[in-house]
């Protein structure tokens, strides 16, 4: 029995040791796993980053911007530098000699011309924004100088590294900038938008660059290299490289010579406007000008704080288009609308006459005319020509406020025009309907007078009254206005392939051909016959068709001129026009913000330039008059043409006018 006794107490105390031992090696174990990924998981983590196979991005060339030619580059690429700081290098630095990044920030901050906290910001915000194993770019568009000083120091700091790309370039600075627009980098809602871009990347922000960015930006390629322990590049797998592919060249539908010659106009009379030219065959913008402009090359860098803070503080703010965001009453240039209206829906006909004697009494108001001495007794096609306000007050009052409002919409305002560019605004056009839903009111038939004349609530673009006459041009036809002509990509096999840009018709007015043609008349006198408004913009041997408008800016109570006050407060300028008269080719809309005087002082004469530019070789067939041809001796001799060299211009306005309009 003793004996039996002792062999099971030998036989728990060996199973109770064995159970201590496992439990001891579990304990061990456990310990050990805490103390590598606990204790020590920087350190295997950053020997597994250092030790791996890591992708390194190619950008892709991002595609040319070219004129409607092709023979002027509006944006192209350049070779410049930046300075990326790699995080796998720099852990081990850092945790051997807790001083390093210091010595490392202060030593950037010297070199780049900025400061520590500046230094150190940049850093903390690009490590949480992108992934670890990811470099963070510090610096672009370095200077040699700057890069000869890094490379020096690269043995004290191996995690700075100066890397090739390739910079946005805008080689005529601000021509054409409302167009092609900027670059910049993404933020948190374009990556929303776009998965396959990254935190960097660089998008399209305005204009052509945003609208067409799919086209220009292309596809980045990836290097993939071998890593070792200790963060040092070994070799690169040559066969898993994916090459970069080039973005697609997009050219425009302008004309080079044409937005210089209407930019340089604006430059030198210290102007602030709108320039628009368009085709009105096809919707094609040939031109189109917002002053003052911006410097896109600026935008395409990073902005320092006291940089955003002068674009942002311009009083004039030059990030705005005027050309489709630009709202203002379109003033006399609306009583092109007005006669189309009321001859299309019979409220005049083409010998209807009014009586102006410088004022009219409309629903117990009295309203004046622009002209102080009125101007007698007119038909539709006279008042276009002087641009007589009592005559189309009485049109207004005879359609009223619907008519006019349909007419209006019919001809291109009161909704954006789907031009290929970004923020165009929709304007206002007033109507019984908006004045109840908008306004929660009554429309007064006092009201519409001042539609009539293009005042009131009427608010257009200068694009918009580009759409509407290319609309009486081309005798009905609304074309989605369009600055892109075409996309040119390179296939896989080297081939080139172009994709021409649709002309696309929005919608098509029926008008009348005989309340066209009286509309179309009276335009033609505006410009080439004597007391026309827009005398200025005639050109001899061209058929130019025209509007001139004044906007008032303020109220006012009698007949003066508004040069002489504040700059807020002075009229806004306006001509729009198209040529020739039997076949239209191109129309232009230029417009003066508070330029004081009337449109056929301060914007028809830029007119005038873009006409003899346009059609150059047509005006010197023209004037090449036959001197050994006795009937064009005899039309000389009654003065039905020009003595050569002795043309004279014809004045703005009436002589008997106080100003124009």
């Amino acid at each position: 029995m003793r004996v039996y006794r002792d062999d099971q107490k030998f036989l728990t105390f060996r199973i109770n040791a064995l159970l201590w031992a496992i439990i001891a090696l579990f304990v061990f174990l456990a310990g050990s796993f805490w103390f590598v990924q606990g204790v020590q998981a920087e350190k295997y983590r950053n020997l597994a980053d250092a030790n791996a196979l890591r992708p390194v991005t190619m950008p892709a060339k991002r595609g040319l911007i070219l004129d409607r030619t092709g023979q002027k580059i509006l944006a192209d690429n350049q070779p410049a530098y930046r300075l990326t700081l790699d995080r796998v290098v720099m852990r081990p630095l850092t945790k051997s000699d807790p001083t390093h990044r210091d010595k490392l920030f202060g030593f950037m901050a010297e070199v780049l011309g900025t400061s520590v906290d500046e230094i150190a910001a940049r850093y903390d915000k690009e490590s949480k924004a992108i992934i670890r194993t990811q470099p963070i770019t510090l610096a672009e568009d370095l200077t040699m100088p700057q890069v000869a000083e890094i490379q020096a120091q690269s043995l004290s700091f191996p995690e700075l590294n100066v890397e090739p790309v390739q910079r946005r370039n805008y080689p005529y600075d601000t021509l054409a900038s409302h167009i092609i627009g900027f670059i910049g980098e993404v933020n948190e809602k374009d990556l929303a938008q776009h998965k396959e871009l990254k935190q960097g990347d660089l998008i399209g922000k305005r204009g052509v660059e945003m609208m067409y960015d799919e086209y220009l930006r292309g596809k980045d390629g990836t290097q993939f290299w071998e890593y070792d322990s200790h963060g040092r590049r070994l070799a690169e797998v040559r066969s898993a490289r994916q090459e970069p592919a080039a973005g697609n060249n997009v050219y425009l539908t302008i004309d080079f010579e044409l937005q210089r010659r209407a930019e340089q106009y604006f430059i030198e009379n210290e102007f602030v406007g709108a320039a628009v030219a368009i085709d009105p065959r096809n919707g094609e913008v040939l031109a189109l000008v917002s002053s003052p402009e911006f410097n896109p090359n600026i935008y395409s860098k990073r902005f320092t704080p006291d940089t955003w803070k002068l674009i942002s503080s311009n009083p004039f703010k030059v990030e705005l288009n005027r050309a489709i965001q630009g709202l203002y009453s379109p003033g006399s240039v609306f009583k092109t609308v007005m006669a189309m209206a009321g001859l299309a829906e019979g409220a005049i006909g083409p010998g209807t006459t009014f009586t102006c004697g410088g004022s009219g009494v409309f629903f117990g108001r009295r309203f004046r005319c622009w002209r102080r001495q009125g101007h007698g007794t007119l038909a539709v096609e006279s008042g276009i020509k002087v641009s007589c306000d009592i005559f189309f007050y009485n049109v207004g009052a005879r359609l009223g406020i619907d008519k006019i409002a349909k007419w209006a919409r019919n001809l291109g305002f009161g909704e954006i025009s789907k031009i290929d560019l970004d923020g165009e605004k929709a304007g206002i056009v007033p109507s019984e309907e908006w004045a109840a839903k908008k306004q929660h009111r009554k429309w007064y038939p006092s009201e519409t007078i001042s539609v009539s004349v293009g005042q009131g609530p009427l608010i257009v673009t200068p694009l918009q009254t580009a759409v509407m006459m290319a609309t009486i041009a081309n005798g009905g036809t609304v074309y989605r206005p369009h600055v892109v002509k075409m996309i040119e990509r390179t296939n896989p096999d080297g081939s080139l392939e172009r994709l021409q840009v649709a002309s696309e018709v929005l919608h098509t007015v029926r008008l009348p051909k005989g309340a066209l043609e009286t509309v179309k008349t009276g335009l033609w006198k505006v410009v080439n016959e004597e007391g026309g408004t827009a005398g200025n913009s005639r050109v001899t041997g061209l058929d130019i068709c025209g509007k001139t408008g004044t906007a008032q800016v303020i109220a006012q109570s009698g007949w003066f001129s508004t040069a002489g006050l504040p700059f807020m407060e002075r009229d806004h300028a306006w001509y729009v026009s198209y040529a020739t008269k039997e076949s239209p080719q191109m129309v232009l809309t230029v417009f003066v913000e508070h330029a004081g005087q009337h449109g056929g002082t301060d914007a028809a004469p830029l007119a005038k330039l873009l006409y003899e530019a346009r059609f150059k070789e047509q005006i010197a067939n023209a004037q090449r008059l036959d001197l050994n041809n006795p009937l064009t001796l005899e039309m000389i001799r009654e003065g039905k043409l020009p003595v050569p060299g002795q043309e004279q211009k014809a004045p703005p306005a009436p002589a008997s006018s106080n100003f124009g309009h």
